[in-house]
This record gives structure tokens, sequence and C-alpha cells, in this order.
């Protein structure tokens, strides 16, 4: 859980200036950061667990870790 909250710190601090950039799109770049990352490295670098939504995968505590609700 540190390191999955690191990772949305992180994105956040770098899209903090950039417009359109809210839950939705934070939430896919931790997913495609993860994936990516278990793709070259073949290990995850949250080890979150990912289900099905909407508008793309969403980590099963990504609403918790950003005090948010659907």
């Amino acid at each position: 859980m540190v390191k999955f909250k690191a990772l949305i710190s992180y994105i956040i601090s770098r899209c903090k200036n950039k417009k359109n950039v809210g839950k939705t799109v934070i939430c896919k770049l931790v997913y495609f950061s993860d994936f990516n990352h278990y793709e070259i490295y073949e290990k995850p670098i949250t080890n979150e667990t990912y289900i099905k939504f909407d508008k793309g995968p969403l980590s099963k505590h990504f609403l918790d870790s950003i005090n948010i609700t659907i």
C-alpha cells in the first residue's frame, strides 16, 4: 500500500499543472505504470489487484487511497 500511495502521489505531482487530469486519468496512469513495469521487469510496482471497470481497469484500493467514492 505504501508503494501504491507513493505512485499516486508521484503521478499527481507530475500532472498537477495539466488540464483535464482527473481521477480517471490518474487511475489509468497508475494501471499503465504498473503494467509497463511488469512487462519490463516481470514484477509490478504496487502488487495491486485491478478490477474491470466501465472506464478501464481500476485498482482495488484506488478510491480509498484518494478518499473519494463513486
